[in-house]
């Protein structure tokens, strides 16, 4: 990896770093855009739901005043439309342009190849992202992801998963805390709220809120997040 690659995504990669989550980039436009960088440190965009109005969100990527997650999530991991892998990369092919960072599923490294080659080429990172929507796993079966993640490029990795307990949420900890590569690191369900308190505070470089609407359960909105984690910060 040549310096200014890793330079570029030891800046965006950091820790307590809080993205804004975008589901209507639309609707939102340029008077959102405006008012963003007193929200969030990034923002991402949820375009899977919007996938025939290329130019629009184009034009809102570009007018956004702060670096770009583009996110087109599959359904079966949170995605908000069915879109198949052809569908898919084309909406990342007309939009990679404009992003910062690209978050592509791990368990889609594969149909997505072209996409992650392509970002790197760009020297934008590619965050591999798992979603569990039933549990957390095992401490060794997330660090063997990590490990996946790892060997298949990727500049960090993702994980949210739904918290059954109290011991969850420990394993997510002992996770954040061991990773050998940046890691982003949430909890769903009741305990959502608290563990990307706890977990930013370990050192989850991608911590999501919400802009304009949530998206899972235990979502702070992005402004309220950004606030308590401040006031957390030593």
């Amino acid at each position: 990896m040549n310096r200014s690659k890793t330079d570029q995504e030891s800046s965006i990669l950091r820790a307590g770093q809080v993205v804004g989550s975008l589901v209507d980039a639309v609707k939102w436009g340029r008077a959102g855009a405006a008012a963003v960088g007193e929200q969030c440190d990034i923002v991402e965009f949820r375009v899977e739901a919007l996938g025939g109005q290329m130019g629009a969100v184009a034009e809102a990527m570009a007018a956004c005043p702060l670096p770009v997650l583009l996110t087109v999530r599959a359904e079966e991991e949170g995605g908000l439309a069915a879109l198949d892998g052809a569908a898919r990369r084309a909406i990342f092919a007309a939009l990679l342009p404009q992003a910062a960072l690209v978050d592509v599923e791990l368990a889609h490294f594969g149909t997505l190849s072209s996409v992650v080659a392509e970002a790197r080429e760009r020297g934008i990172p590619v965050v591999a992202s798992f979603h569990d929507f039933a549990g957390t796993a095992s401490l060794a079966a997330l660090e063997s992801l990590v490990g996946r993640a790892q060997e298949a490029g990727a500049a960090a990795v993702k994980f949210a998963t739904f918290l059954r307990g109290s011991g969850d949420l420990a394993v997510l900890a002992a996770l954040q805390e061991s990773a050998p590569l940046p890691l982003a690191t949430m909890g769903m369900g009741p305990l959502g709220r608290v563990s990307r308190l706890l977990l930013a505070s370990l050192g989850s470089v991608l911590n999501y809120g919400y802009l304009d609407q949530p998206t899972v359960a235990g979502q702070w909105s992005a402004p309220r997040l950004r606030e308590l984690l401040r006031e957390l910060s030593p």
